[in-house]
Order: C-alpha cells, then structure tokens, then sequence
C-alpha cells in the first residue's frame, strides 16, 4: 500500500497559543534512517499501554496490543489507517504472541489465586481466552519476554528465575524448561524466534565490559551462545522482531546516549551490527515501544506515544464558520474558500517545527490561493489573521501523489 499523508504531528508553541492532547499512534519506522511516518491518526481511548505486550497479524495487516489506562482492553489495530477494529475488555492476559500461520493470538492466563498460568488461545474480538493443556505452576511473574516458532507450534517464555519455558501451542504441554545459562553479569533483554530456521535468538548484555551480542539459545538446554565480536551497548530494554526473508534482528531500545528511542538491526549469520539510528522525534516526552516486523509487506511498526501540543483552535474557527481549503491533502495547490469577505487578510504557514515557511499577504475577497512550490510533503499548520487577529486556524496535508 502506498503512503499518501505524512503525519508529522509534534511538539510546538504555535504563537504562544496552546492546547494539549495525547495519545497512541501506530508507527512506520525506517530502520536505515530512523525517520518514520504515522500510519494514521490518534487511536482513541487509550492513555497508557502495556510494554511488550503486543503482536502482529500479517495476514491481514493488524497490530494488537494491550492498553492499560483507562481500561485494559486488547486492541486490534488496522495498520493502513489506525483504525480501530476491536478493543474488548480483558483481564489477566500477558506475553502476547501471534501465530500467522494458525491465525491464532496465543499469550498467557494468569490465575493468580493459586499461583498458576496457562498457555492460552485470545479471540481477539471479545478477548475471551480459552486455555491449552495443564496449569503452569510457579510465579505470575513475568517479565516481558515471549517468543513463538510459527512452524514448530512453540510458544517459549522466560520466567524468573531465568527459567525457559518451552510450550507446545496445539496442546499445552511443556516439552523442556531449563535454567538459563547466564552468568551474573549478563541479562537478556529480548527473545525472537527465526521462524524460517526455528533457532530462538536474543539480546544479551554483559554488564561487565559494556556489551551487548547477539545470542542463540537452545530452548532444550538453555545454553546460549554469542554470535560475533558485539558492539556498543544498546538500552536495558526493549523489543525484538525478525526479518525473515533477510535473516536480520532487528532490536527497538531506549538509550540514555543517544538521547531518545533506536532502532539496530542485526545480520544473525555474523551479529554485526548492520543499522543503529535514533528514532527520529522532536519530544523527550516521546517514546516508541513495541516494535514488530511485517514480513509480507516488509515493513516495521512500532507504538509511539506522542505527547502533542497542537496551536490553539486548530480544529476550530474562531469567526469563519464555514472557511475550508480544497483540496486537502493537496500536491500542487490549494484554494481557501470562506463565506465571509476577506479585506486585507494575511495567511501564514507553519512547518511541523513551528517555523514560518510561506506568508500570503493582502488578501481579499472569498477565495485565495495557496501553491506548493517547493514546499516538501508533510503536515503544516495554518493561521488565517485580519486587523491583527487570528480569526482562523486549520491544518494542511501536502502529499507527492
């Protein structure tokens, strides 16, 4: 699918006129750049969600995720346009994981009274959860990492202490369990399963000489073992996702250096680090988290929290109720049309830095022209003043087709 509208929404004082909103929206990222794009508008209802807990149908292009305030619901997200598909009410869900070829949410029931779990398939429209095999006994702790083997039916996680815990999806039997072999100085940040060659690989940090590698791990054992020399030290946390077709790890983090949110991608074959870029954002209040790769449209998305500051009004007119610009988005131009009669009015555009990139003075009348000339395809905002007052805002979309 083609991307039309580029939604560079941030943070900005437009003229020291502000109003506040926030909110969720569903990212592409571009692993080689940083840069991404929203793949829609705000998806409503949500102000908090949950770290990791999050998968991806490819088949039909949806990304699930579990929001925590105001309300746990499992959110079903169109990824072409953000919106909303279902978002049910649930309750003692974690680690969720999307099985493609059984079109199957799987993730784990929680019952914390008698200090179990089970594996369990979500109907993702009611969240209603059916469970598979006997209880997992243990801790309901958990800690946000979760993998599954597509063509194997595994559905693996880790539970503390640093137990592997390896599930058969079709009928919910534990086939190992061991003890990780880590050493005290090294923590896994991330699980992925391959699913072309079935090898779990992860994320691995040695505290000691400030290092991450790149690790298989023998789901039967717990051995691990580091492939390649390593590289700089990514973030203490963070997501995982794999690209099939290319054999490459592809890691979302948070970085005190680097000041923000990167994304690397790893080649699994050596464990060189092929891409490592700070996710492009204008906010220290931004985050991205919950990144997951498409396989069959080959792109990557993400969650980005997005805390917006948008000029005063900007859904809003002030005076002109029935002003308006045709067409919006627009490639070349766009006409400004209002029922009232201009005199003398000035339209000022705005890029999504709240820098001054166009100035149309001396308008009048009940039309007005704005052209493109070599404005790049992005978000703008608008300000419409008269007799030295703003008597409208709006927004502007410039596309390239």
């Amino acid at each position: 699918m083609k991307r039309t509208r580029y939604f560079l929404i941030v943070l900005f004082s437009f003229l020291g006129l502000t109003s506040f909103s926030q909110g969720e929206f569903i990212v592409e990222i571009d692993r080689t750049t940083g840069s991404y794009i929203k793949t829609g508008p705000l998806i409503n209802g949500i102000n908090t969600v949950y770290y990791d807990f999050r998968a991806l149908n490819e088949n039909d292009g949806v990304f699930m995720f579990a929001s925590s305030t105001p309300s746990k619901r499992l959110f079903s997200i169109d990824v072409s346009n953000d919106a909303i598909i279902s978002n049910p009410l649930y309750d003692n869900l974690v680690e969720f994981e999307y099985s493609n070829s059984a079109n199957l949410l799987y993730g784990l029931l929680k019952d914390d009274a008698n200090n179990v779990k089970y594996l369990a398939s979500i109907n993702t429209s009611t969240a209603v959860a059916t469970t598979i095999g006997d209880p997992i006994s243990g801790s309901s702790t958990f800690q946000g990492k979760s993998a599954i083997n597509q063509s194997g039916n595994t559905y693996t996680f880790i539970c503390p202490p640093n137990l592997l815990y390896s599930i058969n999806t079709n009928n919910g039997n534990i086939f190992s369990n061991p003890a990780l072999q880590l050493s005290s100085n090294e923590t896994i940040v991330n699980i992925c399963y391959s699913n072309s060659s079935g090898i779990l690989y992860g994320l691995l940090i040695d505290n000691t000489i400030q290092k991450h590698f790149l690790i298989s791990i023998n789901i039967s054992t717990g051995v691990i073992t580091r492939i390649g020399s390593g590289g700089s030290i990514f973030g203490a946390n963070g997501s995982s996702t794999i690209d099939e077709q290319n054999q490459q790890y592809i890691c979302l983090y948070s970085s005190s250096t680097m000041g923000g949110y990167g994304v690397a991608t790893i080649d699994i074959a050596t464990g060189n680090i092929l891409h490592n870029n700070l996710v492009t954002t204008f906010s220290t209040s931004d985050n991205f988290i919950n990144v997951e790769y498409d396989n069959i449209q080959s792109k990557l998305y993400s969650m980005h929290w997005d805390n917006l500051i948008e000029p005063l009004g900007i859904n809003s007119i002030t005076q002109y109720s029935d002003i308006k610009f045709f067409p919006n988005p627009f490639t070349t131009q766009t006409v400004l049309q209002t029922d009232r009669h201009l005199q003398d009015a000035t339209l000022t555009l705005y890029n999504s830095l709240g820098q001054q990139v166009r100035q149309v003075s001396n308008i009048s009348g009940l039309t007005a022209t704005l052209h493109r000339d070599n404005l790049p395809s992005g978000l703008y905002y608008l300000q419409l003043t008269q007799d030295n007052q703003t008597i409208a805002t709006d927004k502007l979309v410039i596309t390239d087709k």
